[in-house]
């Protein structure tokens, strides 16, 4: 069976794909992408049967209707090596030839009825719509306080929640935790999932720059982010996720508006001579002045001055994990942050001025 296409009208999504397939598994047709024609729609799927992409192409390949599984990074990799232009797929039992002007490659298949495809098995418990740039904007404000390896598996995730009519996204790694909340067009009843990490980063890496909705769809035990040519399906993770509105200070009280690009600059002029094995940063805040500061391990120091609005009778003295400080200052787009502090051992909240859908709660380094 022959079939030609134009070579980026598969590499694109093969790329959008790639990244479900799982690099370590136990069954070797999970390093394949499954590709389905029909009609004029070239549909390919990745998976490694907790998380599955769906992506799908139109009037993208000449020749009759065919379901097989190539070697997902082999594929990319030749797409991304042969220049511009049409390539064949010449399709033969177990093997696949793949040409493209002289260069000519042969790929094992595999047969795609053998391919693991997830499936719904519960019924819908709830279903709302909202614009991509919208969710990829709420994703990218917390996205980075979601935990890595912890033994305690819900913290490697995203709390999706579905409360007052309010779509919730919480991440923390006990350490940190980020809050954003978005106001939907829809009645819904309340509920909350997991999401695991990869879904997460992998979910934000599908989602366009655009007003165009994605649809997301509840189930108990799974969820589906939906668009007219892409569909993402993902188990979610079981466990009970922390009481994150515990966590968030209601009564910091000294309040220090910093303008985001100037304290950004300044962490990373500090941090030019290296810093400990904690990653320890030292604020230190007076009436207006906020100074910050670091320590390598020779021994060595320096510090930066920034004048800022404080206007608090109480010099406060902190210590942080710099890479806390540095992924809400180059994750927000706003002009300044309003820094909320209790005292000189108490988690401190950072928000935007006269915003309440988005708080991002850090825990000091002991002294």
């Amino acid at each position: 069976m022959l079939l030609t296409f134009q070579r980026d009208t598969i590499l694109k999504p093969l790329t959008q794909a790639i990244g479900f397939v799982e690099k370590k598994q136990t069954m070797p047709i999970l390093s394949n992408v499954y590709i389905k024609k029909s009609g004029n729609t070239i549909t390919l799927v990745a998976s490694d049967m907790d998380i599955q992409a769906t992506l799908s192409v139109e009037d993208g390949m000449v020749g009759d209707d065919f379901t097989i599984t190539l070697p997902g990074k082999k594929f990319q990799d030749i797409l991304k090596a042969v220049p511009d232009g049409e390539v064949s797929l010449d399709i033969n039992d177990s093997k696949t030839i793949v040409k493209a002007g002289r260069a000519k490659f042969t790929l094992q298949s595999l047969p795609a009825d053998h391919y693991p495809l997830l499936r719904i098995n519960d019924d819908c418990v709830a279903k709302f719509t909202i614009p991509q740039n919208v969710l990829r904007s709420l994703i990218s404000k917390v996205q980075y306080s979601m935990a890595v390896n912890d033994t305690r598996v819900f913290l490697n995730g995203m709390l999706l929640e579905v409360k007052n009519n309010e779509l919730r996204l919480v991440a923390t790694d006990a350490h940190r935790l980020g809050f954003v909340k978005f106001t939907l067009t829809e009645a819904l009843p309340d509920i909350s999932v997991i999401l695991p990490r990869k879904t997460v980063l992998e979910m934000y890496r599908l989602l366009e720059d655009s007003d165009d909705s994605i649809t997301i769809k509840l189930y108990p035990h799974q969820v589906i982010f939906e668009t007219p040519n892409k569909q993402l399906i993902s188990k979610v993770i079981d466990g009970k996720y922390p009481d994150y509105e515990r966590v968030i200070p209601l009564t910091n009280d000294k309040l220090a508006l910093i303008n985001r690009e100037e304290f950004l600059r300044s962490v990373q002029r500090v941090a030019v001579i290296g810093i400990d094995k904690l990653k320890t940063l030292t604020l230190e805040l007076k009436q207006n002045l906020l100074t910050i500061s670091c320590r390598n391990e020779e021994q060595e120091d320096s510090r930066d001055e920034l004048v800022v609005q404080y206007e608090g009778s109480a010099e406060l003295r902190l210590n942080f994990n710099i890479t806390y400080i540095m992924d809400v200052l180059n994750s927000s787009h706003e002009d300044n942050l309003q820094w909320a502090f209790f005292d000189n051992q108490r988690s401190v909240l950072v928000t935007v001025p006269n915003e309440v859908n988005f708080k991002y709660v850090i825990m000091p380094l002991r002294a």
